[in-house]
């Protein structure tokens, strides 16, 4: 709860896990418990101007910082993602291959690359870790 909201604070408990946020005039009984159960329940609560102000930052993020560097918000590139939508729909390296038009190599270095970059085992684990983190 804050009587003012300055966006630099926000950004800043947001990197700290910020679950909800009020102003301090807009916080009634009703609206306090909304915000403790959408916590509780992982969503947050937050005034329509911060959340404006949010996707405007994560946009230019996307743009400035992930866009040039070919990745997307969720860490994976477009190449991978596509990759692992086409191991998630059970389909084999050749399959992915040849429907991608790449080799097989190919495919076998964007595999090794994500489970590289994310500590993972093996491809089921890349593909339960992209579909756990919402990027599938």
């Amino acid at each position: 709860m804050a009587s003012e909201i300055r966006e630099h604070q926000v950004l800043r408990a947001v990197e700290f896990g910020l679950a909800g946020l009020l102003h301090r005039r807009d916080a009634g009984f009703e609206q306090i418990a909304r915000a403790v159960v959408a916590a509780a329940s992982g969503r947050a609560e937050l005034p329509g101007a911060v959340t404006r102000r949010l996707l405007d930052q994560l946009r230019a993020v996307q743009r400035d910082v992930l866009g040039p560097r070919g990745l997307t918000v969720s860490g994976f590139t477009e190449r991978e993602l596509e990759v692992l939508r086409l191991l998630a729909d059970g389909l084999d390296t050749a399959e992915v291959a040849l429907k991608l038009n790449y080799s097989q190599r190919t495919v076998k270095n964007i595999i090794y690359g994500v489970m590289t970059r994310f500590g993972l085992r093996n491809r089921t684990h890349a593909v339960a870790y992209a579909i756990r983190g919402g990027a599938l």
